[in-house]
């Protein structure tokens, strides 16, 4: 029997050109100062950034640190970024990230989707996960 899947999509108005929300995304220099939520901080970013590459980012917050870690699976430089998503420990499993960038107006869309999640809580989770990273990243614009 096949289990359900979860599913979301977000959007993120960002005011920055579309190459500059992109390089956001894939350098780590840059990423280490907003890819997690507010109430965590970066530890360690490592990015073999090409299609097959993989990456490993630490988030510490809570006496916690929780390490996410997934492989580029597509990559269209300033368009699209399509990776899986996991949490290094005995229960992982991997999701699917899907990032597309559109200009709009004086800025970029960040159009995101997470599927292949296991459950609703698990859905909700990542979705407030997201929101706040990506309130992270607008502030790295204002």
């Amino acid at each position: 029997m096949k289990m359900a899947e979860y599913k979301l999509q977000i959007s993120k108005f960002i005011k920055a050109s579309r190459s500059k929300v992109f390089e956001a995304w894939i350098k780590p220099e840059i990423m280490k100062k907003w890819g997690c939520p507010k109430e965590l901080k970066i530890g360690e970013i490592q990015m073999d950034f090409k299609v097959g590459g993989k990456f490993r980012t630490s988030m510490l917050g809570n006496g916690e640190v929780y390490i996410a870690t997934g492989t580029y699976q597509e990559i269209i430089m300033n368009e699209k970024l399509v990776f899986t998503h996991g949490w290094e420990g005995p229960d992982q499993g991997n999701t699917l990230v899907t990032v597309v960038f559109k200009d709009k107006g004086e800025g970029t869309e960040v159009l995101l989707t997470h599927e292949k999640l296991s459950s609703e809580s698990s859905m909700e989770g990542h979705k407030e996960g997201w929101v706040s990273t990506l309130e992270n990243l607008e502030l790295q614009f204002s």
